[in-house]
């Protein structure tokens, strides 16, 4: 009995393998189905992942799926895939761990600019006012960034008494003496405006920027205009953009496209560099086109302005929670041919002293400059010949007139897709002996607006403006204008409501 058992123990360990092995071999074609069925799961699951952090906003870069057992990939060599995730990766991460400035802003980046001209400054380290980067977009195939910006905006515009610029309210232009029971009503689209935005991600030098912006503020009616040009890297800029000497986030917020008579205003083709000092202080030193803005005469001579050397600039900056200040320094060497053959020059100067500062959900702006032959860079002096003259008869040597300008704009909120500003600002020159009774003396400027988003990118306003010039005979003349904007942004960006959250 003992040994039948041990016979039967022998023959089932003997065959139970067998059975096995050829019931797995039986199997085999469902085991196969199944496998790729799990794997197609998994490619589905991380799809949906790669849906779900992209609509929360996620940075990191998920890798693509391997493609399901036996199926080979067409087109794309394993090296070619690594190096493309690779680059995507880097550039993603590279973008948002941007270190500078970008998170301490504060109230400049809260601050509604109906202008939006805080969107083209060069910042430190290219640092964006919203660390989110509202608006970039991916180049397919590059490691490139990409923001589409700008607006189109038209305003409807009347003048009860002649202005003299019919798109832009310039006190300097307006007619004297006052011409009275004359009228004029224009339409512009002229402040439109389209920019490009490109970032190229960079881990060894943080991020180069290429920003390009026009306008249609050409020569003739509609014809496009220049307004930047540049590229930064790290912190050295090369190209057309804000004078150093400027500060463009402290702008008031107005339908008007010029802006207060006193705002130091320009674009420059510059070379500047930039220096941190701090977490939020920098130290900018530029070298800037230069141009000598004169103009005297005798019966036999006209005057011949010229160039001798670029102008300089620096800037010091500090950004805090509730605003910013700066202080910026130009100086110039103004020269011309006087009347007599010789060819003379003048050292010019120039200080401003400018910033914005929250007030509970309101924002203040100001500006006060001051300089010798710094006419060139001031809204309302700039092209009046302000910068240098032959101080005076007995005396014809080349004088660098002095110049006052100071501006102030508050910002309130009624609601919070309901705004309004009223703005306030004043130039005064000193004249020479040698400059002729009609130039430019001084100025005032006044606007209060109301602006309503009213839906999505879409802005609509009202606002009166009020100027006075003064020549230097005495002689005084004044207009006041109303115009109505609309403005449709061709970005979407985030809702007053939400803004600084």
């Amino acid at each position: 009995m003992k040994t039948f058992l041990l016979v039967y123990v022998i023959i089932i360990l003997i065959i139970l393998p067998t059975s096995l092995t050829a019931q797995a071999q039986a199997n085999q074609p469902q085991i196969e189905a199944l496998q790729k069925q799990m794997d197609a799961l998994r490619s589905q699951m991380d799809q949906i992942q790669q849906q779900i952090s992209a609509l929360a906003g996620a940075k990191v870069q998920i890798p693509a799926p391997a493609p399901p057992a036996g199926e080979a990939v067409v087109g794309k060599t394993e090296e070619t895939q690594i190096g493309s995730a690779k680059e995507q990766k880097e550039a993603e991460r590279a973008l948002a761990q941007k270190p500078g400035l970008g998170k301490n802003y504060g109230a400049t980046a809260r601050y509604e600019e109906f202008s939006q001209d805080n969107l083209a400054a060069a910042r430190m380290d290219n640092a964006p006012l919203d660390p989110a980067y509202p608006g970039y977009f991916r180049l397919p195939g590059t490691s490139t960034f990409l923001r589409i910006g700008g607006y189109f905006k038209t305003d409807f515009i009347y003048d009860l008494k002649p202005a003299g610029d019919t798109d832009r309210f310039i006190p300097a232009t307006i007619p004297v003496p006052t011409v009275s029971g004359v009228n004029n009503s224009t339409v512009s689209v002229r402040p439109t405006r389209l920019s490009l935005d490109f970032l190229l991600p960079n881990d060894r030098i943080n991020t180069v920027r290429f920003y390009v912006e026009a306008d249609l503020f050409g020569t003739n009616a509609t014809t496009p205009r220049l307004r930047h040009a540049y590229a930064q890297v790290k912190n050295i800029l090369i190209g057309q953009t804000f004078s150093n000497f400027m500060d463009p986030d402290a702008g008031p917020d107005q339908l008007d496209f010029q802006g207060p008579n006193a705002w130091v205003a320009i674009r420059n083709p510059q070379l500047r560099y930039g220096l941190k000092l701090g977490k939020n202080t920098g130290l900018h030193f530029s070298v800037e086109k230069a141009s000598s803005d004169l103009s005297f005469k005798t019966p036999d001579f006209n005057s011949l302005a010229n160039s001798n050397a670029p102008d300089g600039a620096v800037r010091l900056r500090t950004d805090y929670k509730a605003g910013h200040v700066q202080l910026s320094a130009v100086f110039r060497s103004i020269g011309a041919y006087l009347p007599d053959g010789r060819s003379q020059s003048v050292f010019g100067w120039g200080i401003n002293f400018a910033g914005s500062q929250k007030i509970g959900a309101d924002t203040l702006v100001f500006q006060g400059a001051y300089g010798h032959g710094i006419g060139r860079y001031v809204n309302d002096t700039s092209g009046t010949a302000s910068d240098a003259n032959e101080q005076g008869f007995v005396n014809p040597q080349l004088k660098a007139i002095p110049l006052v300008a100071t501006y102030g704009a508050y910002q309130h909120y009624w609601r919070p897709r309901l705004r309004s500003s009223v703005i306030y600002g004043f130039v005064q020159v000193q004249n020479t002996d040698r400059q002729v009774a009609t130039a430019f003396h001084k100025s005032d400027y006044t606007a209060a607006n109301l602006i309503w988003n009213a839906i999505g990118s879409l802005n609509v306003g009202a606002e009166f403006l009020y100027g006075w010039q003064v020549q230097k005979s005495g002689l005084s003349g004044n207009a006041p204008r109303i115009m109505f904007s609309m403005k449709y942004n061709f970005i979407q960006m985030k809702p007053p409501e939400m803004k600084g959250k």
